[in-house]
């Protein structure tokens, strides 16, 4: 559900005042339950805990009848900041909206690059949300023509690259992709069957199985 122009207004452009320093908590990030962000930061206020949510508009167009519809989004899907004490972190806990809390080691740092997030969307400046998708790292793609392939990030030739790998070939196809159309996802379990699948399925024996080394 969407801010109100209201709900918007209330949001400070100026970093200092929408994340205050003197605040009597300890930062932590809420990773929240599948679209909980904003209903999460609702119920945090109403038990007067400090949270961060930045948002962003987003555009999307119906392909049956090219309607353009608007709505407001967090920029970091799946996560709201909070400044809690700790009988305020298992009051958020409690409200079964939070998968698990995650703390802040550096907390000075984080309220660093938390003001610089509020300070680019606080302006017209263009923005994307980047992942931080590192080369190597076993990724899904979100959008595009590619929407659903699986595969592991390279770098050819200075660009990021999606190997989508056949394992039992020992090869794969690359395909040129964007950072920010990419999440990261756990390594799959390989594919290739061990020498000792490989010897049944092909009918040798136990005896010859190191023939096939």
């Amino acid at each position: 559900m969407p801010l109100t122009h209201l709900e918007m207004e209330t949001i400070s452009p100026d970093p200092e005042v929408a994340i205050p320093d003197g605040l009597e908590g300890t930062w932590w990030v809420a990773h929240t339950r599948s679209r909980n962000e904003k209903i999460l930061a609702r119920e945090l206020q109403q038990l007067d805990i400090f949270n961060y949510l930045p948002l962003k508009q987003k555009i999307t167009q119906s392909r049956r009848t090219g309607r353009k519809s608007y709505s407001t989004v967090p920029v970091f899907a799946g996560y709201v900041f909070l400044n809690a004490t700790e009988t305020q972190r298992y009051r958020a806990l409690s409200t079964n909206r939070v998968a698990n809390m995650l703390f802040v080691a550096a907390q000075k740092q984080f309220v660093t690059q938390l003001r610089s997030v509020h300070r680019v969307i606080g302006t017209d400046t263009e923005f994307e949300q980047h992942n931080g998708i590192r080369v190597g790292e076993w990724v899904r793609v979100i959008g595009g023509p590619l929407e659903g392939v699986e595969g592991q990030v390279v770098k050819q030739l200075g660009k990021l690259r999606l190997a989508v790998n056949v394992d039992i070939l020992g090869q794969s196809v690359l395909a040129e992709v964007s950072a920010p159309l990419l999440e990261a996802i756990d390594k799959p379990e390989t594919m290739i069957e061990s020498k000792r699948n490989v010897a049944t399925h092909s009918g040798v024996s136990p005896q010859n199985r190191n023939q096939l080394s």
